[in-house]
């Protein structure tokens, strides 16, 4: 299956709803067969914006373009975009065939080609052969691929998906991940992603337009996003982070970073980056454990300094040293060129 390909713009898009801004001046261009998800806090103007992609919100102003035309008056039948929703939205008295061919019927596609395309499109999201079941007899997984093939069956340009693993248990959310992922790179559609998850976003984007009260905040690639943080909130937001301030109790310095740029305000320190040392280490500082946090794969630390600095700590399990009980004391090393300066 090939399909078209369409760049997506936010030209200065505002909305209010009285006397609440849900997205203000908000620009952001997403390039032709790109994966991009949008991510932020609830309220953060991210389903709204999808919303006016969609059609079915209007900006209070500003304009969003598809490919080369300004879609702002279109409704959401002639915008050609595919959507899947949270709810999957499937219609229960149909069969799964019936479900994915619904937008093809109503584009009056010939029934044989309907068919053809709707058992290509089974095929694709491995339900082969379930074409005649009722979505009430599948399971959750099986429901989302159904939504999926009827959202990309009549090859849209563009698909839009709003929380649409959200309502999944965690395994099989990361199932679907894949699955997604796989679509993506088989059809090459421009995807537009909605989640509040940073872990989902991270593994599924190309990049990710990260959104605080209606403003974009930072737009990059999941690896830029998380390793250089432009502020404070993305820090914060994307996964976890120790922030270490530069101006108050000399906590920088008593850690070994005392050379921060002019004008940063505090760094990023991902808890990864802190490395245990042997006892008889001579350099680095030492902390005292507060808490130690068993997660499978790593095992977690809380830490206080001795300018009362505290700091998590993430160990991945094949470490050679011995795990230290609460209340013992450690020694800790930070390489300056893995805090990252942030400036607001």
């Amino acid at each position: 299956m090939t399909q078209g390909r369409a760049p997506i713009r936010f030209q200065n898009v505002s909305r209010a709803f009285g006397s609440v801004v849900a997205l203000d001046d908000f620009c952001l261009d997403v390039k032709a067969g790109e994966f991009v998800t949008l991510l932020g806090p609830s309220g953060s103007g991210k389903t709204t914006a999808l919303n006016i992609v969609a059609g079915f919100d209007r900006a209070t102003s500003g304009e969003v373009f598809i490919g080369e035309r300004a879609v702002g008056a279109l409704p959401p039948e002639r915008r050609n975009v595919g959507m899947v929703f949270q709810s999957f939205a499937l219609f229960p008295h149909m069969s799964v065939f019936e479900n994915v061919a619904f937008p093809l019927r109503m584009r009056k596609v010939a029934a044989y080609e309907v068919r053809a395309r709707v058992e290509r499109t089974l095929e694709m999201v491995q339900l082969g052969g379930y074409a005649g079941r009722r979505p009430g007899a599948l399971s959750g997984g099986q429901r989302q691929r159904v939504a999926l093939a009827r959202a990309v069956v009549a090859e849209p340009p563009v698909l839009l998906m709003d929380e649409s693993l959200s309502a999944l248990d965690l395994k099989l959310r990361e199932d679907l991940q894949e699955e997604v992922r796989r679509l993506h790179r088989t059809l090459g559609t421009t995807i537009i992603f909605v989640t509040h998850d940073q872990g989902e976003a991270l593994v599924l984007s190309d990049r990710i337009a990260l959104m605080n009260h209606g403003r974009l905040c930072q737009l990059d690639t999941p690896t830029t996003l998380y390793d250089r943080p432009a502020s404070r909130f993305v820090a914060d937001f994307i996964g976890r982070t120790n922030i270490v301030p530069i101006d108050a109790g000399d906590h920088a310095a008593a850690i070994g970073l005392s050379n921060a740029p002019d004008g940063a305000v505090a760094l990023s320190l991902r808890p990864e980056k802190l490395r245990r040392q042997p006892p008889a280490f001579g350099g680095g500082f030492e902390a005292i454990v507060q808490d130690v946090t068993f997660k499978g794969a790593a095992t977690e630390f809380r830490l206080q300094t001795a300018s009362g600095l505290s700091l998590r700590m993430s160990e991945a399990r094949a470490t050679a040293l011995a795990l230290p009980e609460i209340g013992q004391t450690v020694r800790l090393n930070v390489v300056p060129e893995d805090a990252t300066p942030l400036y607001e």
